[in-house]
């Protein structure tokens, strides 16, 4: 019986400067299975058995790279290869939100630009807060001490519960608090309370 080629996904996270790989194998990882970078550090080929996968990579990877070698068993292969070149510096103003969270307060008030009505009062808001960025779980790594999935640690609070109350698990939702207002470059997340005019 043949077997397929593996199957494997790259994805750019340029926040951090890494392109994740997944490699999908319909058997375990043995001595046959080898993977490669090419020598422009733009390809991936995995090779297993008798099927061989070439991924083209959304980056360059860094010289030097060593690709972890497969774990003998697993079906499941994984990645995190750095990014080749020096970081792009950001000009800081280019995604500054016209209204970021830091002015504004709890005079704020927000008016209808046809007829005027008041959409949202003064006082109604007592705290603005910034929207997360959108690439804000490319981050995820480098916000835990433990990952929410890593569970009794001695010294730390840990579970299901623990992740949820932080806000930002894997599985958290971010939802509209009644007297907060969340605002990015596009958009501004209220509860139907504070601003009642507004008919949905």
């Amino acid at each position: 019986m043949s077997r397929s080629s593996p199957l494997m996904y790259a994805e750019l996270l340029i926040n951090i400067r890494q392109i994740s790989v997944i490699a999908a194998l319909e058997t375990p990882c043995n001595a046959s299975t080898i993977v490669r970078l090419s020598s422009k550090r733009d390809t991936l080929s995995l090779q297993h058995e008798n099927g061989v996968a070439i991924l083209t990579l959304p980056g360059q990877v860094a010289a030097n790279t060593i690709l972890q070698k497969p774990a003998t068993g697993s079906t499941e292969l994984s990645w995190r290869l750095p990014l080749a070149g020096e970081p792009t510096r950001l000009d800081p103003d280019a995604n500054e939100s016209p209204w970021p969270a830091q002015d504004l307060g709890k005079d704020t008030e927000m008016l209808c630009r046809e007829c005027d009505a008041v959409i949202i009062g003064k006082g109604a808001i007592s705290t603005w807060k910034d929207l997360p960025s959108e690439n804000w779980a490319e981050m995820m790594d480098f916000w835990h001490c433990h990952k929410p999935s890593e569970h009794g640690h001695a010294g730390h609070s840990h579970g299901e519960d623990a992740t949820e109350n932080k806000g930002y698990s894997a599985n958290a939702k971010l939802t509209a608090q009644l007297s907060v207002g969340f605002v990015d470059l596009t958009t501004f997340l209220l509860t139907a309370k504070d601003c009642p005019t507004v008919k949905v």
